[in-house]
C-alpha cells in the first residue's frame, strides 16, 4: 500500500514528463478474458532513445507489478515472477510495445513504461484496461492532489521531516566516532603507565625511579 502511494505521488509530481512519453492501447479493448492486448509507449523525447523502457502494471486489488524491460536494442527481460509466454515486448522507431497475448482478469488496471535517464526516472501517462463492466477509476486526480501535496499553509514546515532522516544518522555517526577516540586516548594514556609498575616474577626489582629518587635523596655525611 505504501509503495502504491509513492507511485502515485511520482506521477503526481511529474505530469511535464508524461507529455514526452506516452502510452496508448493499438488493439481493440478486450471484450472477454482470452482477448490480445497490444499497448504502445511513444517516446517523443530524442534524449531517451537509447535508454530502453520498462513496463508496469497497476492492478486493482494486487498493486504494482514489474513486468519487462526493453532495450534499445530490442532485447526483452522479463520479470522473474511473470508468466513469460503469455507478455510479448518489441522496439520500433520511437516507440516499445508490450503485448498480452491472452489478457485476464488480473491484467486489468493501468499500465505505465518507466525510462531511467542520467540516474532519474521519467513517467509515462498511465493507460487502464479493463474487461466491460469492471471499470473503476484507481486514482481520482483530486485524491492524489490531496494525499501527495501538502497544504500552501504548512509548506515551510515540511523540512524537518526531511532534514531529519538526513542528519540523524550523521549525529549519531559522529557520536560514535567521538566516543571511541576518547576511548583509544584514555586507553593509551594507561599503557604508558604500566611499564614504570612491572616487576619480574622471579627477580622482584623496585622500579627504576623509586631507586633513583632514594639515591638523589640520600645524603652524604
Amino acid at each position: 500500500m505504501h509503495l502504491r502511494v509513492l507511485f502515485r505521488c511520482a506521477l503526481c509530481c511529474t505530469k511535464t514528463q508524461q507529455k514526452d512519453i506516452q502510452v496508448k492501447l493499438l488493439s481493440r479493448t478486450p471484450t472477454k478474458p482470452g482477448d490480445p492486448v497490444e499497448l504502445e509507449c511513444a517516446i517523443k523525447d530524442n534524449s531517451f532513445s537509447d535508454s530502453g523502457v520498462s513496463w508496469v502494471h497497476q492492478g486493482k486489488d494486487s498493486g504494482l507489478r514489474f513486468i519487462m524491460f526493453i532495450s534499445s536494442i530490442s532485447r526483452v527481460t522479463h520479470a522473474s515472477d511473470v508468466d513469460k509466454p503469455r507478455y510479448g515486448g518489441s522496439k520500433g522507431p520511437g516507440t516499445y510495445k508490450l503485448m498480452v497475448k491472452s489478457f485476464q482478469e488480473k491484467d486489468q488496471g493501468e499500465y505505465y513504461c518507466i525510462v531511467i535517464r542520467n540516474q532519474m526516472l521519467h513517467f509515462s501517462s498511465g493507460h487502464q484496461v479493463f474487461l466491460p463492466g469492471q471499470h473503476q477509476p484507481l486514482v481520482e486526480a483530486a485524491q492524489c492532489k490531496e494525499n501527495c501535496m501538502p497544504p500552501p499553509s504548512n509548506a515551510h514546515k515540511t523540512w524537518l521531516n526531511c532534514d531529519l532522516y538526513i542528519w540523524a544518522p550523521l549525529v549519531g555517526a559522529c557520536l560514535f566516532l567521538l566516543v571511541a577516540l576518547v576511548v583509544t586516548i584514555i586507553t593509551c594514556q594507561s599503557k604508558r603507565t604500566i611499564p614504570c609498575l612491572r616487576q619480574s616474577p622471579l627477580h622482584p626489582k623496585p622500579p627504576l625511579p623509586c631507586i633513583r629518587s632514594a639515591m638523589y635523596n640520600t645524603k652524604y655525611f
